[in-house]
């Protein structure tokens, strides 16, 4: 498989703000959020992520099984084979409080290895169970632009799910008011005007990859 190692901040400001740190190629439409751009037979780590690539790919490789699989069995099977026993290491850089919500700005590779090979970006109590009643949490190994938008994303996500929201209208939301947030700080998308056109795959890649490697198996 090639690893590619990407602009992550820059593919979320004009492309995909649902990108978060590892992805492969999905152009199944019945799938959320599909990833179509990502070339076949390539995986697209976010660089900020890349002391993490071996982890990362384990655990993708582990979700990229049978399909048929229902998804919390596949989930319950994922964490059981990769997720490391025992108490974590202090994961919490810091601690805020924002409209009556704790927030923990936190070690993100260390929640992966220990509570949740799944947590990315941001997450918030009434979704995550390990996370404490009424907190959100940021992953502090974000490039430091995506942490406002995030934010506000998790905060918008969870006072809509306090109302009673399902998760999915509400995640759509947020996301929503995410990207109105990432335009005031210059995010364009697809179909908006001044958004670059007409480029080949190879000239599209380029806007988004910065190296390559190659991992063998």
């Amino acid at each position: 498989m090639r690893i590619a190692f990407v602009d992550g901040y820059r593919i979320r400001q004009t492309l995909d703000t649902d990108f978060n740190v590892i992805h492969v190629h999905e152009d199944d439409p019945t799938q959320y959020s599909p990833k179509f751009y990502i070339p076949r037979g390539e995986v697209w780590i976010d660089s900020r992520f890349k002391r993490e690539a071996k982890y990362l790919l384990k655990v993708e490789l582990e979700w990229l099984g049978d399909n048929r699989v229902p998804y919390h069995e596949l989930r319950k099977r994922v964490d059981e084979r990769v997720q490391k026993l025992g108490k974590p290491p202090k994961f919490v850089k810091r601690s805020a409080k924002r409209d009556g919500l704790t927030v923990r700005y936190v070690d993100g590779s260390i929640v992966r290895r220990f509570l949740d090979p799944e947590f990315v970006c941001g997450g918030h109590d009434l979704v995550y169970g390990y996370i404490p009643k009424k907190e959100v949490w940021i992953d502090a190994l974000m490039d430091p632009r995506d942490i406002s938008p995030v934010l506000l994303h998790e905060t918008t996500e969870r006072g809509l799910m306090a109302k009673g929201t399902p998760y999915d209208a509400a995640h759509e939301f947020a996301t929503a008011t995410e990207r109105l947030a990432r335009r005031n700080h210059g995010a364009l998308y697809p179909g908006e005007p001044g958004y670059e056109r007409g480029l080949t795959k190879t000239e599209f890649s380029r806007l988004y990859v910065k190296s390559y490697a190659t991992i063998k198996g």
